[in-house]
């Protein structure tokens, strides 16, 4: 039988349609492919415009490292050259008595000394703009910090004594935040910590081989950084970075705090440079001139992997700072019941306290790094000045004494951190325009930028007459954006 044939006018009206079908899924092949090549472009664009951030970031970055450099050996220099003056002045001037303590220049020592503090110009944090990019710049002198090697001296009271200063500063350091570390974590971190140091063998991070192991006492292994602390209980990784609370409130890492970059030398085995008769006052911070030698092959490492005197002052590197110490470290250096807190908060007010001018001249103003005139502050001279705060006759001559040894007023050891940032909120991008913060939130939270940061650590030495730089940790970059650590914060900073 045969089958009716269609005519083929039927067949085309069967087939109506087809050809626009196939052209549609053509057209759609067509669009996905270009879609797919657009998104392939966009993205290498992207990255390549990030990679020439970064490399705009590291430039701007390096360029800023360079300048503090500069700045500090300017400041060193200029402090000397005052330094100098003031002790031609004062030799032949006769000592004024001071009341119990040694006289102010005792040997012609404390005269000559410079002054460290957040004044100078490497002190206030820093800001400018680089083509896009903005640029911040802050500096923590390590001098301004507690040495945990101390846990390490040989003398055990000496050691006893370095433990507790830990512990106090551990659990002083995050107060009035939600992440508060109570006194007895305090002390778990601060034994775990010399358990660390002293038995390197048994722990889970091995020490390296180094230049400055002792061969004697292979289970003693000093720290490269603090950082490596995190590899150990009960220590874990947002101890060592800034950050804010769930309220808002800034949290400094422990690094804020302590250090492990100035000195090695032990307390114990630092006497002063003049000995006082028993209850008579040493000349205040005698033996802290820095070092005039410069740095043998053996130095250039760490505070910690040192084999001679370290970049600090020579008074053991326990000596901190007294002009830019924060709160939490003066007041951790000795118990309260022998120096009690009134004692440091009268310290906090006299520094925060604005200097008079001496002259009638026009001072040229100061401004922070938001473009706000701010007054200059007071600062201690010498730790002969303390004699004038109310609360140290009631110190006694002991703790006095062993307070003047804890304490210094110069600074060679620094840690710079300079923060590049890239708005990347564009109105050619799919993050569209960025505005400003809104009332409640910090730069630090809008995360529509770039950002990189990047520490230095330097030690700052004399060689002869003339001063150097030396980086102990050229390029690190961080995970986090550092806060000043202020005397005063304000809640909503």
């Amino acid at each position: 039988m045969l089958l009716p044939r269609s005519s083929p006018a039927a067949c085309a009206r069967r087939c109506r349609g087809s050809a626009l079908l196939l052209a549609f899924l053509v057209l759609i092949l067509l669009a996905a492919i270009l879609f797919q090549l657009y998104i392939g472009v966009t993205t290498d664009a992207r990255v390549a415009r990030n990679d020439v951030t970064l490399t705009s970031m590291h430039q701007a970055i390096e360029s800023a490292l360079l300048e503090v450099y500069d700045r500090l050996l300017q400041d060193a220099e200029a402090g000397a050259a005052g330094a100098a003056a003031g002790a031609a002045g004062a030799a032949g001037a006769p000592p004024e008595p001071t009341g119990g303590a040694a006289p102010s220049g005792a040997g012609g020592q404390e005269a000559a000394q410079s002054v460290d503090s957040h004044e100078d110009s490497w002190g206030r944090p820093q800001r400018t703009t680089i083509n896009d990019l903005e640029l911040r710049v802050l500096v923590q002198d390590e001098d301004s910090k507690i040495n945990v090697l101390t846990l390490l001296a040989e003398n055990e009271e000496e050691a006893q004594k370095a433990l507790e200063r830990v512990v106090r500063v551990l659990d002083l350091c995050r107060e009035d935040t939600s992440v508060d570390i109570d006194r007895s974590e305090a002390r778990r971190m601060a034994e775990a910590m010399l358990t660390h140091f002293r038995q390197r063998g048994d722990s889970l991070l091995p020490s390296t081989n180094r230049l400055s192991l002792d061969d004697d006492n292979l289970d003693q292994g000093l720290p490269m950084t603090l950082r490596e602390l995190v590899a150990i209980e009960p220590f874990e990784p947002g101890l060592f970075r800034d950050f804010r609370d769930d309220r808002g409130r800034v949290v400094h890492s422990i690094g804020s705090f302590l250090t492990v970059w100035t000195s090695l030398k032990p307390l114990s085995e630092v006497q002063p440079a003049d000995a006082a008769p028993p209850g008579q006052q040493p000349p205040p911070n005698a033996d802290a001139a820095p070092s005039g030698d410069a740095p043998s092959p053996g130095q250039a490492g760490n505070g910690a992997d040192q084999g001679a005197e370290s970049p600090s002052q020579a008074a053991g590197g326990v000596a901190v700072n007294i002009n830019t110490a924060p709160p939490a470290v003066l007041k951790s250096l000795m118990d309260d019941r022998d120096v009690p807190y009134r004692f440091w908060d009268e310290v906090i007010e006299y520094r925060n306290q604005e200097e008079e001018s001496e002259s009638d001249e026009q001072v040229e103003p100061i401004y922070d790094e938001f473009g706000q005139e701010v007054y200059p502050h007071k600062v201690f001279d010498s730790l002969d000045e303390l004699k004038e705060l109310r609360d140290w006759d009631r110190v006694s001559a002991e703790h006095r004494t062993e307070l003047l040894r804890l304490l210094g007023t110069q600074s060679q050891v620094f840690s710079i951190y300079a923060s590049a940032r890239r708005a990347t909120g564009r109105s050619d991008d799919f993050g569209g325009v960025r505005g400003a913060p809104s009332p409640g939130q910090h730069e630090d939270e809008l995360g529509d930028a770039i950002v990189c940061t990047v520490r230095s650590v330097v030690w700052r030495y004399k060689d002869g007459e003339e001063w150097k730089i030396l980086p102990l940790v050229r390029w690190e970059v961080v995970d986090y954006t550092p806060f000043e650590v202020l005397d005063m914060p304000a809640d909503d900073r």
